[in-house]
């Protein structure tokens, strides 16, 4: 699927179900790819800004008081247009109020479903009881199948962390109003992931567009130097 077409498309607001989640996959793994998303969403903001027409009287002037000038000097001229419209876009830039990112946004740059360290799968090996088949499913990014092995095994066990890669899984889906109560219960848990969950947490909010929430969290996340307090404080800054 070609990248500058999923970046357009992105831009638009227009990605289907599966190109969201192969933009997705790229922006958590290209970092050439997330850079280039980036310069494009700040180009947009740019853009938004930007007068077009006073861009084309621009050029049109420079063009038209040296129409008198040898046609080998015309390359230069519009050079020196080109020139002088970046020059207005940078100092446009620079001066405008900039816009916050919004929270699907935000979202989406900083959500990634937590690794599997409950069950390592080990390729080839043909023996795979219920937990060994979700967790298989979660790495194969099959989160409808896994949403579904999860919950069955929870029902089954009432292990914690089922809770915890369930809701990882509907994030990843956005089914988020389903996985803001599993986090919730997950709380109230004790086990390794559980320092892991506020984290989530305020990510489906921020989903949710609960900001009130999500910076309740991640002010916790830092105050308690938890896990992600650094990118806890990162975000906070990007929803003042």
């Amino acid at each position: 699927m070609d990248k500058n077409i999923l970046i357009e498309k992105h831009l638009q607001n227009n990605l289907s179900s599966k190109e969201r989640l192969v933009f997705d996959e790229l922006l958590k793994e290209d970092s050439t790819f997330k850079k280039e998303v980036t310069f494009q969403l700040d180009l947009k903001k740019v853009a938004t800004h930007v007068d077009a027409d006073n861009f084309k009287n621009l050029i049109a002037t420079l063009e038209n008081k040296n129409s008198s000038k040898t046609t080998s000097k015309r390359p230069f001229i519009k050079w020196m247009a080109a020139a002088s419209v970046i020059l207005l876009v940078g100092l446009s830039y620079m001066l405008m109020p900039q816009q916050k990112m919004s929270n699907d946004t935000i979202f989406t740059s900083y959500f990634t479903p937590y690794k599997n360290v409950v069950a390592p799968i080990v390729r080839g090996e043909n023996n795979q009881d219920g937990k060994t088949a979700a967790f298989l499913a979660y790495e194969k990014e099959d989160y409808e199948l896994a949403v579904t092995l999860f919950t069955e095994l929870y029902t089954d066990t009432k292990e914690p962390f089922y809770l915890f890669y369930k809701a990882n899984a509907l994030l990843k889906l956005e089914r988020v109003e389903e996985a803001v109560p599993l986090l919730i219960d997950h709380l109230k848990t004790k086990g390794v992931l559980t320092q892991k969950t506020n984290w989530y947490l305020a990510l489906a909010y921020l989903k949710l567009n609960e900001t009130e929430k999500a910076k309740e969290l991640l002010e916790k996340i830092i105050t308690n130097n938890s896990y992600h307090n650094k990118k806890a404080n990162e975000l906070l800054e990007k929803m003042e």
